[in-house]
């Protein structure tokens, strides 16, 4: 039986930090190679600087350092995908296509897609919001991260891949800043108290949205992960939810 060795894309993202860390203690320092387009002053080893789209790169490193499953973290989120809308797409689907191929080409054992709540829109129920449910989503980060589920569940179909996903909430972590996600002004809020005293929310009053501890998501992350395949009927991301707040704009 082969040894888990597990490559993370994207890994310097709010995430992907904390993914990092709990599978290291989970299969060891060096069974978990980190990679990221940027290196952080603190990045522990193994680390491989990664363009996702350097599609021959990736699979140099996938063969050289015999991996087996594939965490995909890599993607350009909501707030900041909206600036740059064709890019975001080139990166977040593209990749994904990349991983994916790659993935049946070396007949790895798992590909891990996070998905998320911005697959939804406005004809989504907004309470008690079921597995299956109409899809309209309203940016580009949504309409890749919809597409996608879409991809994981086809090379399941055709390939037989194991591919697995969950759609993440908001995700509240103290371990990095936030990264352009529309749900950050949930831990910007404590940034903004601490360096100017006051915080500007962006949504219209009286949103809600669901959130999740930085913890939580990554037990559900590794719990599914961990999951005997003949267990997993969903291949396109399992609705995963927690709390929801509500915000006030303008209030200090």
């Amino acid at each position: 039986m082969k040894d888990t060795k597990i490559l993370i894309t994207g890994a310097n993202g709010q995430i992907g930090r904390v993914l990092t860390d709990e599978l290291r203690k989970i299969y060891g320092t060096n069974a978990v190679l980190a990679t990221d387009i940027t290196k952080l002053a603190v990045t522990v080893e193994p680390f491989e600087f990664l363009d996702i789209l350097n599609h021959q790169r990736l699979k140099e490193i996938v063969h050289d350092c015999c991996i087996t499953q594939i965490y995909h973290m890599a993607a350009i989120l909501s707030a900041n995908g909206e600036w740059n809308p064709l890019k975001t797409w080139n990166i977040n689907l593209n990749g994904l296509l990349a991983i994916l191929d790659l993935a049946r080409e070396l007949k790895l054992d798992q590909v891990f897609f996070p998905s998320t709540i911005a697959v939804f829109g406005q004809t989504t129920p907004r309470k008690h919001t079921h597995q299956n449910v109409p899809l309209l989503p309203s940016t580009v980060y949504g309409i890749s991260k919809s597409t996608g589920e879409l991809w994981c569940n086809y090379f399941h179909s055709k390939y037989g891949l194991d591919v697995r996903s969950v759609r993440y909430p908001g995700i509240m972590g103290w371990q990095s800043l936030p990264a352009g996600g529309t749900t950050d002004y949930a831990v910007e809020i404590f940034h903004a108290a601490l360096k100017h005293k006051h915080y500007d929310c962006f949504l219209e009053s009286d949103t809600r949205l669901p959130m999740m501890y930085m913890a939580d998501a990554i037990k559900a992350t590794i719990d599914l992960m961990s999951t005997p395949n003949e267990n997993i009927s969903i291949r396109y991301g399992y609705n995963l939810a927690a709390m929801s707040f509500y915000t006030r704009r303008n209030r200090r």
